[in-house]
């Protein structure tokens, strides 16, 4: 082949490679970005509290679509069926039209189980009920041996015990020991009474409910206290706790 032609071919081939290059940095960086949209971004709004009904019109002003996540989560300081998290989280830059997944707040709290607060520190009651999701409501101070000790845990006003199912949220009342005074009192008589009375009227004359056990009594209405150890009228230190036996089938 004359050294000419080569040349000429070799030149050819030359100009070919190089508006190949041209053209596919015009694709990438021209063709591309607008078909795609690449440039055109928008700002994720904050969509915490926002209700679900209201979330469409919400998002389209922002040109963006949102879905709402299988799960769900709770708190108690959002209404039902409000945005409790959003990913792309608030503020993040995202094509239009982009996707947000959404979790709704639930509309009944979850039930969790109450856990045994009983001759623990306050401290760790609290620790015990944060990590349940559960906040301390009430907390009295009764005469007791142990001091800043929990003795009783109660819920909606009865006493509550460790497993039961309780509303994720919800407060619990505490009763804690506050060391033993020297005061001398009188044992009330709670023997008739239902347990839950009986406990009440225990807890306001400076004394706790200790043991409870049931009996079989075909007499005495089911429930209610048939015995009680120390018995009625007995002379006691403030804050002794009081053993009941109830009635049962």
């Amino acid at each position: 082949m004359p050294k000419k032609k080569l040349k000429r071919i070799i030149k050819h081939l030359f100009y070919v490679f190089f508006l190949s290059i041209i053209m596919l940095f015009g694709v990438f960086y021209a063709v591309l970005p607008r078909i795609t949209n690449h440039s055109k971004t928008v700002q994720v709004p904050d969509l915490t509290g926002i209700h679900l009904d209201a979330l469409e019109p919400f998002l389209t002003k922002h040109r963006l679509c949102y879905v709402v996540t299988d799960n769900s989560g709770y708190s108690a300081n959002l209404p039902p069926f409000t945005v409790l998290q959003q990913f792309p989280a608030a503020g993040a830059s995202v094509k239009e039209n982009r996707k947000i997944y959404l979790t709704l707040n639930a509309e009944n709290p979850p039930l969790v189980g109450m856990p045994n607060l009983i001759e623990v520190s306050i401290r760790q009651a609290q620790l015990l009920l944060k990590n349940k999701g559960l906040k301390i409501g009430n907390m009295k101070y009764v005469p007791d041996i142990t001091k800043y000790t929990v003795l009783e845990q109660w819920y909606n006003g009865k006493p509550i015990p460790a497993g039961r199912s309780i509303s994720k949220g919800s407060s619990v009342d505490l009763v804690i020991g506050a060391g033993l005074g020297t005061q001398i009192i009188e044992v009330p008589d709670v023997l008739g009474m239902p347990l839950e009375e009986a406990s009440l009227i225990l807890l306001e004359r400076g004394m706790r409910m200790g043991l409870t056990s049931t009996v079989k009594n075909k007499t005495a209405a089911i429930g209610s206290v048939v015995r009680q150890n120390p018995t009625a009228g007995t002379k006691v230190r403030l804050g002794v706790a009081v053993n009941l036996y109830v009635a049962s089938m």
